[in-house]
Protein backbone atom coordinates (compact mmCIF):
# COMPACT_ATOMS: atom_id res chain seq x y z
CA UNK A 1 0.00 0.00 0.00
CA UNK A 2 2.74 2.44 0.98
CA UNK A 3 4.76 1.52 -2.10
CA UNK A 4 1.76 2.17 -4.37
CA UNK A 5 1.13 5.55 -2.76
CA UNK A 6 4.74 6.61 -3.25
CA UNK A 7 4.64 5.42 -6.87
CA UNK A 8 1.47 7.44 -7.56
CA UNK A 9 2.96 10.59 -6.01
CA UNK A 10 6.17 10.12 -8.02
CA UNK A 11 4.23 9.59 -11.28
CA UNK A 12 2.11 12.70 -10.66
CA UNK A 13 5.24 14.76 -9.99
CA UNK A 14 6.96 13.56 -13.17
CA UNK A 15 3.91 14.12 -15.38
CA UNK A 16 3.34 17.63 -14.04
CA UNK A 17 6.95 18.57 -14.80
CA UNK A 18 6.79 17.20 -18.33
CA UNK A 19 3.94 19.52 -19.34
CA UNK A 20 5.23 22.68 -17.66
CA UNK A 21 6.40 25.28 -20.16
CA UNK A 22 5.33 23.35 -23.22
CA UNK A 23 6.18 26.28 -25.51
CA UNK A 24 9.33 27.33 -23.68
CA UNK A 25 11.52 26.49 -26.67
CA UNK A 26 9.34 28.50 -29.04
CA UNK A 27 9.34 31.51 -26.69
CA UNK A 28 13.14 31.34 -26.43
CA UNK A 29 13.36 31.12 -30.22
CA UNK A 30 11.26 34.29 -30.60
CA UNK A 31 13.47 36.07 -28.05
CA UNK A 32 16.68 35.03 -29.81
CA UNK A 33 15.47 36.09 -33.25
CA UNK A 34 14.10 39.36 -31.87
CA UNK A 35 17.54 40.25 -30.49
CA UNK A 36 19.32 39.45 -33.76
CA UNK A 37 17.02 41.00 -36.33
CA UNK A 38 16.82 44.32 -38.10
CA UNK A 39 13.12 45.05 -38.40
CA UNK A 40 11.14 48.24 -37.86
CA UNK A 41 9.95 49.32 -34.42
CA UNK A 42 6.35 48.70 -35.50
CA UNK A 43 7.17 45.11 -36.41
CA UNK A 44 9.13 44.64 -33.16
CA UNK A 45 6.17 45.81 -31.11
CA UNK A 46 3.88 43.45 -33.04
CA UNK A 47 6.24 40.53 -32.36
CA UNK A 48 6.37 41.44 -28.66
CA UNK A 49 2.55 41.46 -28.52
CA UNK A 50 2.44 38.08 -30.27
CA UNK A 51 5.04 36.72 -27.83
CA UNK A 52 2.85 37.86 -24.95
CA UNK A 53 -0.09 35.99 -26.50
CA UNK A 54 2.02 32.85 -26.72
CA UNK A 55 2.99 33.11 -23.05
CA UNK A 56 -0.57 33.86 -21.90
CA UNK A 57 -2.19 31.07 -23.89
CA UNK A 58 0.35 28.26 -23.96
CA UNK A 59 -1.68 26.17 -21.51
CA UNK A 60 -5.21 27.53 -21.81
CA UNK A 61 -5.51 27.92 -25.60
CA UNK A 62 -2.65 26.13 -27.30
CA UNK A 63 -4.08 26.67 -30.79
CA UNK A 64 -4.05 30.46 -30.38
CA UNK A 65 -0.58 30.28 -28.84
CA UNK A 66 0.77 28.27 -31.78
CA UNK A 67 -0.85 30.62 -34.31
CA UNK A 68 0.69 33.60 -32.53
CA UNK A 69 4.08 31.86 -32.56
CA UNK A 70 3.85 31.16 -36.29
CA UNK A 71 2.86 34.75 -37.06
CA UNK A 72 5.71 36.11 -34.94
CA UNK A 73 8.22 33.86 -36.68
CA UNK A 74 6.92 34.86 -40.11
CA UNK A 75 7.51 38.52 -39.22
CA UNK A 76 11.01 37.74 -37.92
CA UNK A 77 12.05 35.71 -40.97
Amino acid sequence: MKKSFILIIFAAFISSNLFAGCMKGEINQIDAKLKNTNISEKQKSEVIELRSLVVENEHSNSELAFQSYEKAMSILN
